[in-house]
């Protein structure tokens, strides 16, 4: 395993672009000097707390924000040969994604077309065809319907009027993503523009999953994804954890869209003027996130990411899973594997569980309270702003 001192150019491999990496550290390295986060927007942001509590709002935001864009279903190493599947993590959402025989990836509501049974429960080890619980309808892997008991019941049914509803799927850079509405296409060079380019340079198509957790918070889905958002939490809330990785760490970011990069630097991030310059490796000095709209968060760490994704069930109600991948070769042994639980043990259970979202659960539990009308972002709490705006944005816009 890679240990910071070592990584250089082994490590540029499995990082971003290596121009994208000098020019992340060098705004870095004057942001340091300066001792201050790169500009946001410039100005004190109020929200609503009724974007946390307004079910209409809510409403608005299943109907727009998690209908017209893609979200990252899974990583492939859930789906590497034919017949293997990943289910969706949300009951507002249920997908099924199969692996067919030919070895395409295939995307479907996992709903049967009779009576809206589920076909698949999860407790498959591996798919041949798809079989309704309910009344034995069976479905093939490209989601024809090819079976229906007692089709004498069902006289003069168009079997091609009866397929199991498709999705749009694609998988790239080890990353599954599927559109929420049949009939729609993915273009995640136009959705992700320079971000996709740095996701396929991370190497993430090599990692493997660790572990993945599935929890319910009770907060706001934008309360827990805002706790990635900023850093000025960290000596306060993280001051027995993460405050000494990011010791007077400051914050780099990019916008895409409605995608967002931050670049932290971690307490040893002076050690990058001491390193010469075709040496540098972004993940030796800073760790790198990524907001990938809507619910999505990504944390690019040297040896696994995490990746931490958010699903509304209410306004103060939500499904977070925390999937950790990892390169098998960096944890072989039971010395490896042991330092890896550990580590998912820190983040999963310490640092998100315990710290971020018990807090934004506090935060929640008291917007009924009466004591703020609004929330009053900082100049280094910008970002938060910026996420605020885009879901309004979409919100706003009338369906074409």
């Amino acid at each position: 395993m890679l240990t910071f001192s070592e990584v250089g150019h082994e490590q540029e491999e499995n990082a971003m672009r290596y121009e994208t990496q000098v020019d992340i550290l060098q705004t870095l390295i004057t942001l340091h000097q300066q001792q201050r986060d790169q500009k946001m927007l410039g100005e004190v942001v109020k929200v609503p707390v009724s974007h946390y509590t307004d079910s209409d709002i809510l409403a608005q935001e299943m109907s727009t924000v998690f209908r017209r864009y893609p979200i990252i279903a899974g990583h492939v190493s859930s789906v590497s040969r034919p017949g293997d599947y990943l289910l969706s993590d949300w009951g507002k959402f249920p997908y099924v994604v199969v692996r067919d025989q030919t070895g395409e990836l295939r995307a479907f509501l996992n709903i049967c077309r009779h009576r809206g049974a589920r076909v698949v429960s999860g407790n498959e080890k591996c798919l041949k065809v798809f079989v309704c619980p309910f009344h034995g309808w069976v479905y093939d892997l490209d989601g024809s319907l090819k079976h229906v008991t007692k089709a004498y019941n069902f006289p003069e049914l168009d079997f091609r009027q009866y397929n199991l509803m498709e999705l749009p799927v694609v998988e790239r850079g080890g990353l599954i993503w599927i559109h929420p509405t049949p009939g729609s296409s993915i273009d995640l060079d136009a959705y992700l523009g320079p971000i996709g380019d740095d996701l396929d340079h991370f190497g993430i198509n090599e990692l493997v999953r660790y572990r993945k957790t599935k929890v319910v918070k009770h907060a706001n889905w934008k309360l827990l994804i805002m706790t990635y958002l900023e850093g000025y939490h960290v000596p306060y809330l993280h001051r027995h954890t993460l405050s000494k990785s990011f010791h007077k760490g400051i914050i780099a970011h990019y916008e895409y869209g409605p995608h967002i990069r931050l670049a932290a630097a971690r307490t040893n991030f002076p050690d990058v003027l001491r390193t010469a310059i075709h040496n540098w490796s972004i993940l030796s000095f800073a760790s790198v996130y990524y907001l990938l709209f809507p619910n999505t968060f990504f944390i690019m760490h040297p040896d696994y990411v995490s990746i931490n994704t958010f699903y509304p069930e209410d306004t103060d109600r939500t499904i977070w899973t925390h999937e950790m991948l990892y390169r098998e070769s960096d944890f072989q042994d039971e010395k490896g594997q042991k330092a890896l639980a550990n580590r998912f043990s820190y983040t999963n259970d310490t640092v998100f569980d315990q710290e971020d979202f018990a807090v934004a659960e506090h935060v929640q539990a008291g917007l009924s309270s009466g004591a703020n009308e609004f929330h009053t972002l900082g100049l280094n709490e910008g970002l938060l702003a910026m996420f605020e705006r885009s879901i309004d944005d979409v919100r706003s816009r009338v369906e074409g």
